[in-house]
């Protein structure tokens, strides 16, 4: 009654995950989306593509910039002069934003090869959003050669810093064997490291380890308790996994376990480290007007709530709770405080 998923075929997340991504289109409609997972890229041969790395190494040639280099302006077509000066002069935030829109062929034709230069300088810098992104990009092979060693050393700063999904992309190199062979102890870390900050695939993962004793001593509880909590945020194979499980299991073990997950919550999520807002390099960004409509509201009641923010019952109406969170939330994340839902609160909320 054991899962049967293939562990080589770790759950990812793609590049343009809604909480890594900077930027907005204000004429865009906003709405809540869901990252689904994804198979890994094949296993490359370790004797020849890649060498097989300490995963508790930082090393790897890879010092972050003491201060920040100054470059050449970006095109004019990017976008203001103010995000490009800032850019040039070396804030992070801002070229992470210019890496961010040419990546997603915002204002300019996309371009993955300049949005990995980019993307390169900010993280050089140590900041995390940008390491994740470089990182997905080495793992990709977009806009560089595909180098699952560099996507490693990326994701590993990363996750060292906090970012969950640098994680969890971390477990899944390590489960799918793309550094050389599996290695499902580093896999499993990692996995619950992300597991704890709330990631349901790395949930998902995590309890198909425990169900298989891969990384982990096989544990059919811990098993189970992982999959029903990605179960509970809407994760139908986690619920599939789940009720096999179960039929390993006594009755009392099950009740007990339940019991424990009623009052679950994820570890505290480091915002610096996971959310990059737009405009963060600017003192006065104006972040849109005011959104009210009630499905809206609900769902950013929804995301802080998950996020460890006391907003009350998530009912559609934006009330001195909401309010208060929204403004803890910004500046976590080094916005200007608003305490209102608008475009760009939206856009990082995903």
């Amino acid at each position: 009654d054991l899962p049967t998923a293939p562990v080589n075929q770790a759950r990812v997340i793609p590049l343009t995950d809604a909480l890594a991504t900077a930027s907005i289109d204000p004429a865009a409609a906003q709405g809540f989306t869901s990252t689904d997972g994804q198979d890994m890229p094949p296993a490359v041969d370790a004797a020849t593509d890649v060498a097989s790395t300490d995963p508790t190494s930082l090393s790897d040639g890879v010092v972050p910039l003491e201060s920040p280099v100054r470059v050449d302006l970006p095109p004019d077509i990017v976008g203001p002069l103010e995000l490009r000066q800032a850019a040039a002069d070396g804030d992070a935030r801002a070229q992470f934003e210019v890496a961010a829109i040419y990546t997603e062929g915002r204002a300019v034709p996309e371009d993955l090869k300049t949005a990995a230069v980019w993307y390169e300088r900010a993280a050089s810098q140590g900041f995390a959003p940008a390491q994740y992104r470089l990182g997905n990009l080495y793992e990709a092979g977009k806009g560089v050669d595909r180098d699952l060693a560099q996507a490693r050393i990326w994701y590993q700063q990363a996750a060292e810093a906090g970012n969950r999904m640098a994680m969890h992309n971390l477990a899944a190199l390590y489960a799918g064997g793309g550094l050389g062979t599996q290695q499902f102890d580093s896999a499993a870390k990692w996995f619950e490291e992300a597991a704890n900050r709330g990631m349901k695939d790395s949930q998902f993962n995590l309890g198909m380890l425990y169900a298989r004793g891969l990384g982990v001593k096989q544990d059919l509880g811990a098993s189970f308790k992982w999959f029903s909590l990605a179960a509970a945020r809407g994760d139908a194979d986690a619920a599939k996994a789940r009720d096999d499980i179960a039929k390993s299991l006594d009755a009392a073990t099950v009740q007990r376990i339940n019991g424990e997950l009623v009052g679950w919550k994820p570890a505290q999520v480091d915002l610096a480290a996971n959310f990059a807002p737009i405009g963060t390099w600017m003192k006065n960004f104006d972040p849109g007007s005011t959104i009210a409509k009630v499905e809206v509201v609900k769902g950013v009641q929804q995301v802080l709530a998950r996020l460890g923010y006391d907003v009350g019952t998530p009912d559609g109406l934006a009330g001195p709770k909401t309010a208060e969170a929204i403004k803890a939330f910004e500046r976590g994340t080094g916005m200007n405080e608003t305490g209102a839902i608008n475009p760009r609160l939206l856009a990082v909320l995903g």
